[in-house]
């Protein structure tokens, strides 16, 4: 789908937008790096600064346990008001959040590390811009997602042996969060549990001489065996991203030297996504309770890359530090810009319209 240029001066590519006057709701976002709306907050709720990226609208009495509001109080985290994100996948997710480490609290939504976290592009990527910026309600974020992330590494061996495959990174929920703690409360209603896995898996199977179409089959079995371990512990609300065209990345492109790799993964990724959106309308069909929304993250890169020019994008192959990117400083070429990553949250946040995310 096209973005507009109306959208084009929400997100501030190329043109300069208009801030917007009217007072931000309550935990809306209203100042930090990059933030080009109102810095002025509903009755009943200051503008807090929490770090460089992040002002967020916080009640009276409200605020994080470790940090003190502009009126001096150090208030407790009104938990049971919020609604709990439970998000899974790899180096295009994640922040490198510690489960064990500071926990997402009011006025501190990501939880560790500062926001935006541990990114690759260093700025503020997608699930950050949801939480903080395209958030309709107080959202806490646990992103258990790891950079390298494969759906389990005896399908698809990382590239490292300590990267946290989507099998450990949801036992890492059950052994913790699913638990629900007192500073988690969640409940089926008030959660959302994201994916957004296979670029690394699929990568992976490219290399490989088996079947691959079949090879995919064997990923989403392993894929959604894990999803129900998350529904058997009372999750309902599920938000599924597909895989994107990374073989038109500037690092896939370096690779591909004969130029014959990019129709054949093409083909895979194609397949990956079209059985992934047949496992969630079985989902929500054959589970009670049970509601989902694909965000088709494919259909989003590709008008991109066809017309980067449009959107405001220097062009589809350079990579690096620059607002007119749409791949990111990483030194590979693989990843979305953090500029590219608010494209991303709008079309997410479309996804999730009329829902409290």
């Amino acid at each position: 789908m096209k973005m507009s240029l109306s959208l084009l001066m929400v997100f501030g590519l190329g043109v300069v937008p208009t801030v917007i006057a009217q007072a931000q709701p309550v935990w809306g976002q209203c100042g930090g790096i990059g933030w080009v709306g109102s810095t002025a907050c509903t009755s009943g709720t200051t503008c807090t600064t929490l770090n460089a990226y992040f002002s967020q609208c916080i009640p009276s009495g409200t605020g994080p346990t470790s940090s003190t509001t502009s009126s001096g109080s150090t208030p407790t985290s009104p938990t049971a008001s919020a609604n709990f994100w439970f998000s899974f996948g790899d180096s295009y997710t994640a922040t490198a959040f510690n489960p064990s480490g500071k926990p997402p609290q009011v006025g501190n939504p990501m939880g560790n590390p500062t926001y935006p976290g541990g990114t690759v592009d260093g700025g503020p990527n997608w699930i950050d811009y949801m939480t903080v910026e395209r958030n309709n309600s107080l959202v806490l974020t646990w992103n258990y997602a790891y950079g390298g992330a494969t759906i389990d590494a005896t399908l698809a061996p990382p590239y490292s042996p300590t990267v946290l495959s989507l099998t450990d990174q949801i036992n890492q929920f059950l052994n913790g969060t699913a638990k629900k703690p007192t500073g988690a409360p969640w409940t089926s209603q008030n959660s959302l549990v994201s994916f957004w896995i296979g670029i690394n898996d699929l990568s992976w199977s490219w290399w490989q001489q088996e079947d691959r179409l079949a090879y995919n089959d064997k990923l989403l079995d392993a894929y959604f065996a894990l999803v129900m371990k998350t529904y058997n512990v009372g999750a309902r609300n599920f938000l599924f991203n597909t895989v994107p065209p990374f073989e038109r990345s500037p690092y896939f492109i370096g690779i591909d030297t004969n130029h014959q790799g990019a129709p054949i993964l093409n083909g895979v990724i194609v397949d990956y996504n079209s059985k992934l959106k047949t496992r969630v309308r079985n989902l929500s069909t054959n589970l009670t309770g049970v509601k989902t929304w694909i965000w088709d993250s494919n259909s989003t890169f590709t008008p991109i890359l066809n017309d980067p020019k449009a959107y405001g994008f220097r062009d589809a192959t350079t990579y690096g530090a620059g607002t007119d990117l749409f791949w990111g400083n990483d030194n590979q070429g693989l990843h979305p810009s953090s500029t590219a990553h608010k494209f991303l949250a709008q079309d997410v946040a479309n996804v999730l319209a009329g829902t409290v995310w």
